[in-house]
């Protein structure tokens, strides 16, 4: 018998195996790198190919090499339900698209809170806490949006810092007061929202957005601002 007939019967059978894994391991190793610097949606849409040829290998490797590889490279689904105070802003910027096209609303999301925002000019006359009949129609889809929530709603007035000194308001912190309770009323006439879910805060010129210095800086400091909490919700 050649020495060559020799060499090639006393190579073990598992040999052909073994390199066909450590092939196979630096096709994984070579890919995993190549991937490193792409975003997760050119990953997802090469993981289904990927995984299809890895259950294409032969059926002498074991089971759980060809599973390890396979779970490496298919991404878990992390999605996670938006949180309530998205879901709520979305809806309230939904609604209002066309108020807030208009810069009549303005809806905020805090960390723990939605603020529905408009200035005191869209909603009440001149040193008057009487809603016009302009914002009556918006203060209704608002309070048709609030009914749709949960958690606290909290109606707060704001002033400038101009003083007023009327038979009917005192001050700022009079007036401030009756606008958010003019809110409050509207909302609760449409009978969708219990009395015990609101609040009502007036804070005169005591927090105010921007300095009081110019007309329209005063203007922005004017206003009334609904905030549904959100930490009883979430936490």
């Amino acid at each position: 018998m050649k020495d060559s007939d020799k060499a090639e019967k006393s190579v073990p059978t598992w040999m052909v195996t073994y390199a066909d894994l450590m092939a196979l391991l630096l096709c994984l190793f070579v890919l995993l790198l190549s991937f490193a610097e792409v975003d997760s949606d050119s990953f997802k849409k090469n993981a289904g190919p990927i995984s299809e040829a890895f259950n294409a290998v032969p059926s002498s490797l074991p089971s759980s090499l060809i599973s390890n590889p396979i779970a490496t490279l298919i991404p878990l689904d992390t999605a996670t339900p938006d949180p309530p105070r998205r879901r709520i802003t979305d809806h309230l910027e939904d609604v209002l698209a066309s108020e807030i096209d208009k810069s009549m609303v303005e809806v905020i999301e805090e960390p723990n809170a939605v603020i529905i925002r408009f200035p005191g000019r869209a909603a009440f006359p001149s040193g008057n806490a009487e809603l016009t009949d302009l914002f009556l129609p918006i203060l209704d889809k608002i309070s048709n949006a609030l009914a749709a929530t949960k958690g606290q709603v909290v109606v707060a007035g704001h002033t400038d810092n101009t003083p007023i000194s009327t038979r009917t308001f005192r001050s700022n912190w009079d007036l401030s007061s009756a606008r958010a309770v003019s809110v409050v009323h509207q909302i609760l006439t449409k009978g969708e929202i219990m009395p015990d879910r609101i609040a009502v805060q007036g804070f005169a010129d005591s927090r105010p957005l921007v300095s009081n210095d110019t007309p329209d800086n005063r203007s922005t400091n004017r206003r009334v601002e609904i905030t549904v909490q959100m930490d009883e919700i979430e936490n």
